[in-house]
């Protein structure tokens, strides 16, 4: 029969079927999808369309494909970040983690771990509001969680600020930068995030290990000390597959 005018395309209907019994746990994570042939068969499609079915939740990041076993519903359950409870100055100013509202008891592992003493690259320089030719520290490292690559992150911190800290060292202490800067009377005191959603380039793919056809959340977080002068900006890369991004605002 011919589909109607602005009817869904056949795959996508097989796609949101899908999608709708991995949720209900008719499929649950860890399960084996049925193959491409057996849901032709049963949607009464070619096994062209169901193919496009199952694109659309790897896309998605509901599943991923296995060499020679299928495909399966992905296992990983989600790190949920919720930014506003994060950033609050009771979290990392008592010396406790930023991570530790979005990770509970998992495992968190910061490997790659650089400190550069470096100008001030024109972009960074931009958002700091200081001349290229000064001097920042740049901290770059890649977060690990459960085993699995999740953020890449690369923050600036002006020199005069950093200086004399223990931002300057691999291990910044408990609290990390934040709570540094305030102990030298910097403290940040209101945020800015960006956020964009793209996909990833072949470096930032290698560097995460990222699945096919998964995207990359691109986050710019500039922090602010009462005056308003910017003190750190912060660069990450996030597996848009390994989140939730959650923003509680008040009434």
């Amino acid at each position: 029969m011919p589909r109607q005018s602005g009817e869904p395309p056949k795959y996508q209907e097989i796609a949101d079927k899908l999608r709708g019994q991995i949720g209900d746990g008719t499929y649950p994570p860890g399960s084996l999808l049925p193959p491409e042939r057996k849901i032709a068969e049963a949607e009464g499609v070619a096994v062209g369309t169901a193919r496009r079915a199952l694109a659309v939740l790897r896309d998605e990041g509901y599943t991923e494909a296995r060499v020679g076993a299928g495909v399966y519903v992905r296992t990983w359950r989600p790190i949920v970040r919720n930014a506003l409870k994060r950033l609050r100055t009771s979290q990392w100013g008592e010396g406790r983690s930023i991570w530790d509202v979005d990770i509970d008891d998992r495992d968190l592992e910061a490997v790659d771990v650089q400190i550069e003493h470096i100008p001030a690259p024109a972009d960074v320089a931009h958002l700091l509001d200081i001349d290229e030719s000064q001097l920042v520290y740049r901290r770059n490292r890649k977060y690990v969680v459960d085993g699995v690559s999740v953020m890449r992150s690369t923050s600036y911190i002006p020199e005069d600020l950093a200086r004399g800290t223990r931002i300057t060292q691999i291990d910044s202490g408990p609290g990390g930068t934040y709570a540094r800067l305030r102990e030298a009377g910097h403290g940040p005191v209101k945020f800015r995030e960006e956020l964009r959603c793209r996909m990833p380039s072949t470096v930032e793919t290698e560097d995460l290990g990222l699945a096919a056809a998964t995207p990359v959340v691109e986050m710019c977080r500039s922090a602010m000390r009462a005056d308003g002068r910017v003190v750190e900006v912060n660069r990450m890369i996030l597996d848009a597959s390994r989140y939730l991004l959650v923003y509680d605002f008040p009434a």
